[in-house]
This record gives structure tokens, C-alpha cells and sequence, in this order.
């Protein structure tokens, strides 16, 4: 997903007519599995929360103040009314849980993303038996979907996993996108230069804007990447450590284990073990081609914005 950096301003999208990730109030609580091929969908906000549960393929998610860059076996969190753009390969495989507000336990701003965990990808799986044609009235179907929107706090619990911010200011978007084409040798010396200001401005820049410190802003983006190093490209923990800026395998194995809870290696097992059983056959990661043929997507949809 290189060239992705160099996005235009957040434009609200239309509701698109057809969007297979859309459950209105007409239909009850429902899981379904969505092949959307290349496309580029989206809303102004549902009624319905939402699951995104990434089985096969690419998909970004973008709101107003950032995108979520999300690979096989991790989901994300989209709350109701929330606006968003989805962006899918032509080889994307979803499944999509459609959650009522009032059952939901949700006490975020916005999107958050998370690994599909064991339980989540059983009970994901569980679910696909009650589409949006199923009854109403239906019990045990109200029931399992109440408990299924009572675990998303638990589920969800790093508030910035693959998370990219855009910003509002001129300079700090600059300073974004020279950052994410860098991040093996980045500094906030060099990021301001890029960015036409001081130091100390692009700092006040990062805190009132995101609410971030440059530092944090850095690692967050650093781990974002470096998730996708190791599941997509299939990188050793060694290159990826170098590639996103870290010297030290130690030293990166020491933020990676503090801001996904895992270990690298043991993070790209886990990956590999659940994207193996939710594509139902063993995982590979999509090619150069693929992934060059999904940033030009997006790439023609920001300028067409």
C-alpha cells in the first residue's frame, strides 16, 4: 500500500446505493459474509454498529480523521451513524456483523481495530447462520447477539491499533506523509523541514491536533507498518526492525510486545494460524501486483475527491 501518503483533504462520502456493508433498522441483528471485489464504498453513517472481520484480501477503512490499513485475520470496530469509505481488493473476503446500538457496550470515539481473536473468530463463524433475512422474533439469535455486542469493549482495547491519522493543518499533513515514506530514518528534525515549520511548532502541532506526542505519533505509525511487514510481506523480524527505524531487535521486539501484547514472532504465528482458518486453506499473502493494482484504487478515488 506504498504512495497511499500522499491523500487529499477528508471529503464526506455520498451513501452509496449499493453497499453490502449497510444493515438499515428494517432488518434484525445479522452476520454476513461480503465479496465486494475492487470497489470503493460509502456512507454517511449507518444505524447499525458494525464488526469488520478481514478473512482474505486488503481493506482500508477511512473516516474523517484517519484510516485503518487492515490485513487478513484483524477486524475493526465501526459505530453507528460514524461516516466512512471503504476501500476493498479485488480479492477481499468480510465478514460483517450488523450490531444494534442499545446492545452494544461502546464507550470510544470512533473506529478502534483489534486481531480476531479465538473467540471472536468462532462466534463470528457461529453467527453467519443468521443473515438479514432471519426472524425477528428469534430468541437464542437475540441473545447470542446481545452477547456478541457486550464483548467488543473486551475485544477491542488498543485505541489506536493500524490506525493513520490525517490532521487538519497544512504542515502536519506534510509532516505525516514525508514520516510514513521514511520510517526508517525519520526525525522530528527532518519531519518539520518537510513540513516548511519549527520543531517546536509541529510538536504543538501533533498534541493539539491528535492529541499525540511526536514520539507516540511515531511508534504508533511504526507499529502500523511493521504489522504489515511481517503478515503481508512475510519479512523477518530482523528486516522488519530495520525498515521501520529501529537499530535494535530488542528494542523493537520491546515496543512491539508493548503495543500489541505479543511478541513479533508470536504475533506473525497467531497471524498465520488464524488467517490459515478463516480462509479454510493455507494463507498467502497477495503479490506485488495485487497490492500495486489496490493503492492505484485508491489512489484514483483521493484525486477524483
Amino acid at each position: 500500500m506504498k504512495g497511499d501518503s500522499a491523500r487529499v483533504d477528508w471529503v464526506m462520502p455520498e451513501d452509496d446505493r449499493v453497499n453490502p456493508f449497510k444493515c438499515t433498522d428494517d432488518f434484525a441483528e445479522c452476520v454476513e459474509k461480503v465479496k465486494t471485489g475492487n470497489a470503493v464504498i460509502g456512507s454517511r453513517g449507518d444505524p447499525k454498529n458494525k464488526i469488520l472481520g478481514i478473512e482474505q484480501g486488503r481493506v482500508k477503512v477511512e473516516g474523517p480523521h484517519g484510516q485503518w490499513v487492515l490485513v487478513p485475520a484483524h477486524m475493526i470496530f465501526i459505530p453507528h451513524s460514524r461516516p466512512y469509505r471503504i476501500y476493498s481488493s479485488a480479492d477481499a473476503v468480510v465478514t460483517v456483523a450488523h450490531l444494534s446500538a442499545q446492545h452494544t457496550v461502546w464507550e470510544h470515539e470512533g473506529c478502534w481495530a483489534a486481531p480476531i481473536n479465538g473467540l471472536a473468530k468462532e462466534m463470528l463463524g457461529y453467527a453467519l447462520r443468521w443473515d438479514r433475512d432471519r426472524a425477528a422474533d428469534d430468541p437464542v439469535a437475540d441473545a447470542y447477539f446481545n452477547a456478541l455486542g457486550l464483548l467488543c469493549k473486551e475485544w477491542f482495547q488498543c485505541s489506536r491499533m493500524m490506525w493513520i491519522p490525517f490532521g487538519e493543518s497544512a504542515e502536519l499533513k506534510r509532516a505525516i506523509a514525508y514520516s510514513r515514506t521514511r520510517l526508517d530514518s525519520v526525525t522530528i528534525e527532518l519531519a518539520a523541514e518537510a513540513a516548511g515549520t519549527s520543531v517546536r511548532t509541529l510538536r504543538r502541532y501533533f498534541q493539539d491536533e491528535l492529541g499525540m506526542s511526536w514520539r507516540r505519533f511515531l511508534r504508533e505509525l511504526r507499529m502500523t507498518r511493521a504489522i504489515e511487514l511481517l503478515t503481508l510481506k512475510r519479512l523477518s523480524v530482523t528486516q522488519t526492525a530495520l525498515d521501520v527505524g529501529f537499530n535494535s531487535v530488542a528494542a523493537f521486539t520491546l515496543a512491539f510486545t508493548s503495543f500489541t501484547g505479543k511478541t513479533p514472532s508470536t504475533y506473525t504465528r497467531d497471524f498465520f494460524n488464524s488467517a490459515t482458518a478463516l480462509a479454510g486453506s493455507e494463507y498467502a499473502p497477495d503479490d506485488a501486483g495485487g497490492e500495486q493494482e489496490f493503492t492505484g484504487q485508491m489512489l484514483r478515488h483521493s484525486t477524483a475527491a
